[in-house]
């Protein structure tokens, strides 16, 4: 049989290579395929943080053979001693060729010298464009792998790029970066600086500036190869085959997948096939030729399944989504895709679904093409929709997202989705590419309640800090909504977009885009998310030091969520009360708001916002000079966001405890406090926060005497507020100046400082801040030999702190010599 190979498909031969195979396999058991040997797109599995550090290498497959002298090349592939750069690896192929398992293969065999992480990131260059990662996507993914946050406040490729270098820093890391079509936009913003890191590129083609230190190139196994991967496949499933049998397969066939295709026939079929008697369609090469003939072989049904797969565009395809895709109910999709499996035609990447390799994507493609009129594929996609709408809202329920989005689609299956929290955010990281590949191909098409879909997703993408994608999502639903006139969709769009804006410090954008959803959702009479769209305009104006219009809408919001009996909304909105009371120097009001907000969510269990209340009545204690209360709360919030691993939460702890450590003067713990906050709100890219510690960090060095580092925190922290937007900070950090001016004689630059910070705080009504600027002003015209004037300042600055019931009185009392 060896010498009929020719340039044209012989059909005749094929059949009975089959027939022969399948007959050598009668009376074996029926095995399910024991995996891929080879996928030039695998998605990444969940990671995982061991010792060894972030880990989100896919599974080698147990069947590897015929590839040592390329294993070896990259196994003993060394750095250059000079490169500013990671030893980088070029595996290039055609499809089908298993440039992925190598890459994976040599990964897993590699791993212990990269103990920093070993990261996978599967582009997915040739799946549709909905489906495909984006170098935006695939940076904040690593980024999250790390731990470190994606960027909030410059969504630039260039700057994501500079904060995933500075991550990695001078670790050794090892990342793979697979079916990569682009050098410039795909390769080099992951590469690291170091060279102690390692990265493994797979293409279809060499790429034009990526110099490789070592390049692989494969193709088609040897006929030894190929041998030995069938019939090691075949050996695991207990399937003895005659020699003679393999010797015929291997001397047709050795395209790594269509191997393995062929070995999983043999394992799955218990009878010949009955396959077409007239040439095939054209299928892009010999090697094809046996997918296309157990495509063409398939059971009707089967055969719906299979090329209604192709439709979906993201790496998993679930029971749930074919049987969207296909219209038929679970049962009969679960059986459809196991006997796809079982046939090589599907792969498992992992335990959340199946996937198509891109070469049988292609067939399935076409074969949707030519069997289903484009009104049946447009109703398939829209079941795929309906489908991930509807369990993104159950998902966010159980994640307790704030919006609550309605689903009036009334689909007879109900979708497998968890509902406790813990489920539902495991659902969601395994299905994130997913469901955002689902909403892009939505927006893609037009689908008018595409905002389901993005809506559903901005609020997990937004504690993920993925906020550039939902950004674009939401907005690019909004002009889908705005076409369709679709209101309700609108609202939801701006309300997301509202929340995305604030999380990334842009707070007039946030304060106008929530203000529209909040007039939107009055009109469409959705009082409960009216009610929390009116808490995020509350909460911006909070952040614009509009204290008595945040008061305001807060109280209005607290009405309204109690009206719904909706208690998480009502206690954030009475947290928020207690912030503005607390920065207006209400400190009685302060502690009323937060305390009936703490009980709510320990009522509800809500640890993590638990921790957020007791840091803020722990903040008014340390105001009003209850120092040991102070610290018990601030501890209890470090226990709970260290045993949720929350670093920003973490950091934002040892921040106000080190102020507390400042007031009783244990300087050098504080200023260790001060610089671990700052290097996490840094790796973390929270500017706001950098320049909270920033201000602290410069009176911490003006207490002590470094008045040069006390300039270099206060200007920094000036221009960063400055930035934002953020005029309470600004004053802040103005008083802070003001007084190291005054330290360092520059009397009259301080007395403008001190004037500019007054009429911050009195505009914006922040008395403990009028407090302060008064407090310093009585220092200066002290200083200035100013008696008269110094009392008057001082005795308004006591009159203040004293109403406020503020510790600053005694201070006060003390320069007055009281």
């Amino acid at each position: 049989m060896t010498n009929l190979v020719t340039d044209t498909w012989n059909w005749w031969l094929f059949c009975t290579l089959l027939v022969l195979v399948t007959l050598a396999a009668v009376g074996a058991a029926l095995l399910p395929a024991a995996g891929p040997a080879t996928d030039d797109s695998s998605p990444p599995a969940d990671g995982t943080d061991g010792p060894g550090g972030p880990n989100t290498l896919p599974p080698g497959t147990a069947v590897f053979a015929g590839r040592d002298g390329e294993l070896d090349r990259l196994l003993a592939a060394e750095p250059s001693m000079a490169a500013a750069r990671p030893l980088v690896c070029l595996v290039t192929g055609r499809s089908g060729s298993g440039k992925t398992e190598l890459a994976v293969q040599a990964a897993h065999r590699l791993a212990e010298r990269y103990p920093a992480g070993r990261l996978f990131v599967g582009y997915r260059s040739h799946a549709e464009s909905a489906g495909r990662l984006r170098p935006e996507d695939a940076l904040a993914a690593v980024l999250t792998a790390v731990s470190a946050a994606p960027a909030t406040t410059d969504f630039g490729l260039d700057n994501m790029s500079g904060q995933w270098r500075s991550a990695v820093a001078d670790r050794p890391f090892l990342i793979v970066l697979d079916d990569v079509d682009d050098e410039a936009k795909q390769v080099r913003p992951l590469l690291p600086t170091s060279a102690r890191s390692m990265v493994i590129v797979t293409s279809r083609h060499m790429l034009s500036g990526l110099d490789a230190d070592v390049h692989v190139e494969v193709d088609a196994l040897s006929e030894d190869a190929a041998r030995s991967v069938v019939g090691d496949i075949l050996g695991r499933a207990s399937h003895p085959v005659d020699d003679t049998v393999i010797d015929a397969m291997v001397a047709l066939y050795r395209l790594p997948l269509t191997i393995r295709h062929l070995a999983d026939r043999v394992v799955a079929e218990q009878t010949p096939l009955a396959l077409r008697t007239e040439p095939p369609l054209p299928t892009g090469g010999e090697e094809a030729e046996p997918l296309h003939a157990t495509i063409r072989a398939l059971a009707p049904v089967d055969h719906l399944v299979f090329r209604r797969m192709s439709l979906h565009p993201g790496p998993h395809v679930t029971v749930d989504v074919a049987a969207a895709l296909a219209d038929l109910s679970a049962p009969e999709a679960a059986r459809a895709l196991d006997l796809l499996h079982q046939h090589g035609l599907t792969i498992k990447p992992d335990p959340h679904g199946y996937a198509l390799h891109d070469l049988v994507r292609s067939l399935a493609q076409r074969e949707a093409l030519s069997r289903d009129d484009s009104a049946a594929l447009t109703q398939a996609r829209e079941r795929l929709y309906r489908l991930s709408a509807r369990q993104l809202a159950r998902a966010d329920t159980g994640i307790h997202a704030p919006l609550v989005i309605e689903t009036p689609f009334s689909d007879d299956e109900e979708p497998r989705t968890p509902l406790t929290e813990a489920e539902a955010l495991a659902w969601l990281r395994r299905h994130l590419h997913d469901l955002r590949s689902v909403a892009r191909l939505a927006i893609d098409h037009d689908w008018p309640s595409s905002w389901r879909l993005t809506a559903g997703l901005a609020y997990f993408m937004r504690i993920r800090r993925n906020i550039p994608q939902a950004m674009e999502l939401n907005d690019s639903a909004r002009q889908i909504a705005l076409t369709s006139r679709d209101r309700v969709g609108q609202a939801h769009c701006e309300a997301q977009l509202a929340a995305l804006y604030r999380a990334s410090g842009r707070h007039q954008d946030a304060l106008r885009s929530s203000q529209d959803a909040t007039d939107a959702f009055e009109r469409a009479g959705d009082l409960r998310n009216q009610a929390h769209s009116l808490s995020e305009v509350g909460t911006n104006l909070y952040h614009l030091a509009d204290y008595p219009s945040a008061s305001d809408r807060m109280r209005r919001a607290v009405e309204l969520h109690r009206s719904e009996r909706q208690s998480r909304g009502e206690a954030n909105a009475l947290g928020v009360l207690g912030m503005i009371s607390r920065a207006t120097g209400d400190y009685p009001g302060a502690r009323n708001n937060l305390a009936e907000a703490l009980r709510i969510y320990r009522e509800t269990r809500n640890h993590r916002n638990e921790a957020w209340i007791l840091i803020e009545l722990g903040i008014v204690d340390r105001l009003t000079g209850e120092y040991a209360d102070a610290r018990q709360r601030f501890d209890a919030a470090l226990r709970t966001y260290s045993a949720s691993s929350d670093r920003n939460g973490c950091a934002w702890v040892r921040r106000e405890i080190a102020i507390l450590q400042r007031i009783l003067g244990r300087y050098p713990e504080a200023e260790a406090l001060l610089e671990e906050a700052l290097r996490e709100f840094t790796a973390l890219d929270s500017k706001r926060n950098i320049a909270d510690v920033d201000v602290e960090l410069c009176t911490l060095h003006r207490t002590r005497g470094d008045l040069g580092a006390a300039r270099e925190h206060g200007d920094t922290a000036l221009r960063t507020y400055r930035l934002l937007g953020n005029a309470r900070g600004g004053a802040w950090t103005e008083v802070e100046l003001g007084t190291l001016d005054a330290v360092a004689g520059h009397l009259s630059s301080a007395a403008r400082r001190f004037d500019s910070a007054r009429a911050t705080y009195e505009r914006i009504g922040d008395r403990s801040g009028a407090a302060r600027v008064r407090l310093e002003l009585g220092r200066l015209a002290l200083a200035r030999g100013e008696s008269v004037a110094a009392r008057q300042y001082l005795e308004d600055a006591l009159s203040r702190y004293t109403d406020l019931g503020a510790a600053q009185a005694a201070e006060v009392r003390g320069v007055l010599g009281r």
